[in-house]
């Protein structure tokens, strides 16, 4: 018996196959047009280096001196002389975009309030050094932060909801994988930023295998890695400085050699700390009857005035002239205590000062058992009078410094004749320092099984206050402890109870 297809006409049969011929050819080409585009845009998983900065071969100082002005990280902006009358222009002739680094002005006033006051840290590893001091910075400002994984494959987190930017601010542990971002996300994260106002922070640590000269691909910016440095300074008209004094110095040779420089010529980069090249070793000293023919040797670098000495920076700001986003890059880690400090303004200054803390500080010094002591280890009166010496001047930096002394009265004068003169001369200027109670025998309260007995060691104690003119109305009081922190015994802070005896 014939199959029902041989039973229908030839012309049906022929365009039957021509159909199916034409839909497999249909699901080829989409297939490959998809396969396509997931290829093109998937970031491959080593990251392409740099391009590479073909004349950076010239030394140090002639690469420096060979750069124009213009206002960019050149000889324009950060290399003077003597003659120049400082390291810095003056600050009318700098381009300055927004305010200062706490009151806002980094970030389009309009525009960060369209986000989440919320940071997005971008790190190679949870386990990262690096991404966990930003994260310990930013817990210790109270500051909201994500950490994200940076997308070596796949896409970025979502970055707004409903019109909303969710983060603030963006912080790349590794600025290489921001700049080596596919086009995709590259795009998407910078349309972001520069639609919401949000600034980006970047760090670059060179390793072994950095190339020595390097272009950040897509910016007007070129780098020099491993190198060894000194004499850091902060550039007094940095718009980002807040909590970081301007104009400050820190002399001497820097930790490590594997400091990376940042060198343009555009207007759109601003020096925020710079940093002078740290001269070779000099040789070994020859022989003596030529010591006298060694004067323009590498030795001689050493002694390079201060004011000629090429100044690089490490740390610069990008005022968002070149694409409308605004940077803080790092040639370093968070490691050198001078970067937690810009760091801290960084974030302040492109979060338009939402996240940023007040600059007063409340300090409290306490200085534990006065007046306690084994002969030979109690204060006597020199000891009394560098404490005095110490308080006026730290009262020059925090105005109405004040030490705060705990006592235990019993112990007083249980010295030797030396120390028990230190007593007096604590007595005598009683009325300098401020002063707080433990217990009367220095006991810890929480060994104490019965109020009434707590009570009776705090009421010694005031006392011997009162009879003395130390101060009791302070409202603090201390107990001794040796467990690392004070414990709260529940006699002690249960309102209305005996050991009120402290105010």
């Amino acid at each position: 018996m014939p199959s029902p297809w041989r039973l229908l006409p030839r012309s049906v049969r022929q365009l039957g196959l021509h159909r199916l011929v034409a839909a497999l050819i249909v699901f080829c080409l989409v297939s490959m047009a998809y396969l396509a585009y997931h290829v093109s845009s998937t970031p491959k998983i080593k990251e392409p280096p740099p391009l590479p900065l073909g004349d950076c071969s010239a030394p140090l100082p002639l690469l420096l001196g060979g750069l124009g002005g213009g206002g960019g990280i050149g000889v324009g902006s950060i290399l003077r002389g003597a003659a120049g009358g400082g390291f810095f222009p003056s600050q009318g002739n700098r381009r300055r975009v927004g305010g200062g680094g706490g009151g806002g002005g980094g970030a389009r006033g309009s525009e960060t309030w369209r986000t989440e006051p919320v940071v997005l840290v971008l790190v190679e590893s949870i386990y990262s050094q690096l991404g966990q001091e930003i994260a310990a910075i930013l817990e210790a400002g109270r500051f909201r932060y994500r950490t994200e994984m940076a997308p070596g494959r796949g896409d970025l987190p979502s970055l707004a909801v409903r019109g909303r930017g969710r983060y603030a601010l963006v912080v790349y542990e590794n600025l290489l994988k921001y700049v080596n971002l596919d086009t995709w996300n590259r795009a998407l994260l910078d349309k972001y930023c520069q639609d919401y106002g949000v600034g980006i922070i970047g760090f670059y640590r060179a390793g072994e295998n950095s190339p020595p000269s390097a272009q950040l691909r897509g910016f007007p910016l070129f780098l020099r890695s491993n190198l060894a440095l000194r004499d850091y300074r902060v550039n007094p008209v940095a718009p980002l400085l807040y909590v970081t004094r301007p104009g400050q110095m820190d002399p001497g040779p820097l930790p490590g050699e594997d400091w990376t420089v940042f060198l343009s010529n555009h207007t759109t980069y601003e020096p925020v700390l710079v940093a002078s090249p740290r001269p070779p070793a000099p040789p070994p000293p020859p022989p003596p009857p030529q010591a006298s023919l060694d004067v323009g040797g590498l030795a001689s670098q050493a002694h390079y005035p201060l004011q000629q000495r090429p100044l690089l920076a490490t740390v610069i700001q990008d005022l968002g002239l070149h694409d409308g986003i605004q940077r803080v890059l790092f040639g370093g880690s968070l490691s050198f205590w001078l970067h937690k400090l810009v760091f801290v303004d960084a974030v302040a200054f492109l979060t338009g000062g939402r996240l940023s803390l007040s600059l007063e500080r409340h300090l409290l010094v306490d200085v534990d058992d006065i007046f306690v002591g084994k002969e030979g280890t109690r204060m006597k009166v020199s000891d009394v009078e560098a404490l005095l010496h110490t308080q006026n001047k730290l009262r020059n930096l925090v105005p109405n410094f004040t030490f705060n002394l705990g006592f235990s009265g019993k112990f007083f004068h249980t010295g030797t004749d030396e120390e028990d003169l230190g007593d007096d001369t604590l007595l005598r200027h009683r009325k300098e320092f401020w002063w707080f109670p433990h217990m009367w025998n220095h006991m810890q309260p929480h060994l104490f099984h019965n109020v009434s007995v707590l009570a009776e060691q705090m009421r010694l104690n005031k006392q011997f206050a009162q009879e003395h003119g130390i101060p009791t109305d302070m409202g603090y009081a201390v107990a001794r402890t040796t467990l690392g922190s004070t414990p709260c015994t529940a006699s002690c802070m249960r309102p209305g109870s005996p050991s009120g005896a402290s105010r």
